[in-house]
């Protein structure tokens, strides 16, 4: 069979890699998908008082309209520390729910099986409780193929770290200088962690969004699949930095 055709700049990355931080949401699964995430926002606005003055008129807005769960624990952790540990338990039960429902993206097995073939380290990263990506991985028999597993204990918003703060404690986790680091997602948030923390990127075209919209910010590639990825990765050799 004759070797997978890696472009160039898809090479000198990989080449460089010795470590793969994986985004969960978009690249190993969408917890999500088919879920109506508004139901869960209406459950958690069900149990709030309704905002009163002197709170901005945006914010009282974006209560009555929002479909975003997060926001939504954020505000009742603002409202109450018991209204927000039980909007944090309404949303934990909703992700616990769509571990068995959420279907691993086409390729994540050959991609994980491939870094592991080739002594790349993997952490995985998620705007999820850490304790549902934990799960989500042992429930599709992926974890043994994972390192590092980086999510959130809660989402209090004093403490709730944005997606570069997780990106620097999967980094950290794996203790790799950011050149050896490869972050890999499905979106140009993504792409452009990478670029906050000081690591190359990879962007998975077709997962989310597509390969114009996440190439070339600060020198990120895309491929077109998770499987042309894990070709490229039993093709590529690390080369010593």
């Amino acid at each position: 069979m004759p070797a997978t055709r890696v472009r160039p700049h898809v090479a000198r990355v990989l080449e460089r890699t010795r470590a793969m931080l994986f985004v969960f949401d978009g690249v190993i699964c969408d917890l999500f998908a088919g879920v109506d995430t508004s139901a869960i926002a209406d459950d958690i606005r069900a149990r709030l008082p309704a905002p009163s003055p002197p709170i901005s008129l945006l914010t009282s807005v974006a209560f009555h309209v929002t479909t975003d769960p997060l926001w939504m624990v954020a505000y009742a952790h603002h409202v109450s520390a018991a209204h927000g540990d039980e909007a944090e338990d309404i949303l934990r039960a909703a992700e616990t729910a769509a571990v068995t429902t959420a279907v691993p993206a086409p390729g994540v097995r050959q991609v994980l099986l491939a870094c592991q073939a080739d002594g790349r380290s993997v952490a995985v990263m998620g705007n999820r409780y850490s304790a549902t990506i934990e799960s989500y991985l042992d429930q599709h028999e992926l974890r043994q193929l994972v390192g590092p597993v980086v999510g959130y204990r809660h989402h209090r918003p004093s403490s709730r770290p944005m997606g570069a703060a997780l990106a620097r404690r999967a980094r950290k986790a794996l203790a790799m200088n950011p050149a050896e680091c490869t972050v890999v997602g499905a979106s140009v948030q993504a792409m452009m962690i990478a670029a906050d923390i000081g690591t190359q990127a990879i962007g998975v075209a077709g997962l989310r969004e597509n390969r114009k919209h996440m190439a070339d910010i600060n020198g990120s590639v895309v491929v077109s699949s998770l499987s042309h990825l894990a070709d490229a990765l039993a093709t590529v050799p690390i080369t010593d930095l």
